[in-house]
């Protein structure tokens, strides 16, 4: 070999060292943005509904898996559903896994019916002032028009006959007639139920809730399925709207008491902890996540977040900073869960963290603040506690009295 063929040989090899390395690179770089991606999406448990084909990661629903297993089997069997939870309790976070469009994770759920199935999900909280019920309606029924059109002209008729007539329930109801016989089911996903009693156009209309009752619970085997979720029990719901129909059964009697999202069991909490940090905890650690967070999620999460940025950071007082960081993150979720129970049930709450001596007189309220994950009572004393002490040290500091005063 001349040493021109030589030069020439190590250019050649030059040249697919600089492209290998180019190519390196690249790929590289794709991977350090998809990454940067992935670490922007929301991971709480009351992330927007997803409206892509991915399923939900399991994890995200740890704890609430039973639950999740009657809202199918009622969907399945037509019958209607509710979810209470405090805000960011996992109850849009369910509704998703529930209406997941992959095909794969439908078939999981509801079998040879997956097909047969429409989901259509309403979000009271986006409803503008001048939301008026035939647009609740219009929008409601939007999945149904996609899915049959051109599928049913006896479907695409009798829809035709609502707009016309402004969905009155009459016409409703031909058009879930003609949806039993074409072997259709509507599943009507309303987030947020209890905010429509603060909505001007819903909150005095006994035409409105009496005939969404008529046209769920009418047939055996509904070919309309409502799982509708709130801050409040169908109990409080029933309290509260009481004196629409003072002389008729309550609205929604057809359901059953509805599923009520508590804290999570220990087991459950110390899955979740494992899957929210990149570093495992110590059982110190894990005992200071559960004492200052309870049993609920979010704050396990937000508090298992605080704690391993103050280990990162090197804090020389981890716990302490993040117990700071962790309640200055979450004050305005507490303030918002105890607007949004009934003023009773927030008296009861209060009345536990002040140890008030007429705390019996709170009996339901404390049974229901209980269900929700709230408060505890102890089986030996009879004495009522808060689960988690975040709650107890918003409700003594000033952070509630501004919030109350407001």
């Amino acid at each position: 070999m001349t040493t021109i063929d030589f030069i020439e040989v190590i250019n050649y090899l030059m040249d697919f060292f600089i492209v290998f390395l180019a190519v390196l690179a690249a790929l590289f770089i794709v991977v350090a943005y998809k990454a940067h991606k992935d670490s922007q999406k929301p991971d709480y448990e009351d992330a927007k509904p997803n409206n892509g084909n991915k399923p939900i990661h399991p994890h995200k629903v740890i704890g609430r898996e039973k639950e999740l297993r009657r809202l199918v089997r009622q969907i399945l069997r037509g019958e209607s559903g509710a979810i209470i939870g405090s805000p960011r309790s996992g109850k849009t976070l369910m509704l998703d896994y529930l209406r997941d469009e992959n095909p794969e994770h439908r078939a999981m759920l509801y079998g040879d019916k997956a097909e047969r199935l429409i989901f259509s999900y309403l979000d009271i909280s986006a409803f503008e002032e001048k939301y008026s019920p035939t647009q609740f309606w219009e929008d409601a029924l939007k999945p149904l028009q996609d899915k049959t059109l051109g599928v049913s002209s006896a479907l695409a008729k009798a829809h035709k006959n609502c707009q016309a007539n402004n969905f009155e329930t009459f016409y409703l109801d031909k058009l879930l007639a003609q949806m039993k016989q074409d072997d259709w089911r509507l599943v009507l996903m309303i987030d947020g139920f209890d905010g429509l009693l603060q909505h001007s156009k819903f909150k005095n209309n006994a035409s409105f809730f009496g005939g969404l009752r008529t046209l769920a619970s009418s047939r055996g085997d509904s070919p309309l399925v409502l799982i509708i979720t709130g801050h409040i029990s169908l109990y409080q719901f029933h309290k509260m709207t009481k004196s629409l129909n003072p002389t008729s059964s309550p609205y929604f009697n057809f359901m059953e008491p509805g599923e009520t999202l508590g804290a999570l069991s220990e087991s459950d909490i110390d899955k979740l902890l494992r899957q929210s940090s990149v570093h495992p905890f110590t059982e110190g650690d894990q005992a200071f996540i559960k004492d200052i967070a309870g049993g609920h999620p979010y704050f396990l999460r937000e508090a298992a977040v605080a704690l391993e940025e103050s280990y990162e950071d090197k804090d020389k007082e981890p716990l302490k900073t993040a117990k700071e960081k962790f309640y200055d993150r979450v004050k305005n979720t507490l303030n918002d869960t105890l607007q949004s129970w009934p003023p009773d049930t927030c008296h009861a709450f209060v009345a536990v963290v002040q140890k008030d001596e007429e705390i019996s007189r709170f009996k339901m309220e404390l049974e229901e603040l209980e269900k929700l994950g709230f408060v505890i009572q102890d089986k030996e004393s009879g004495e009522w506690r808060v689960r988690a002490q975040v709650f107890s040290d918003f409700v003594a500091g000033e952070d509630w009295q501004k919030f109350y005063q407001k």
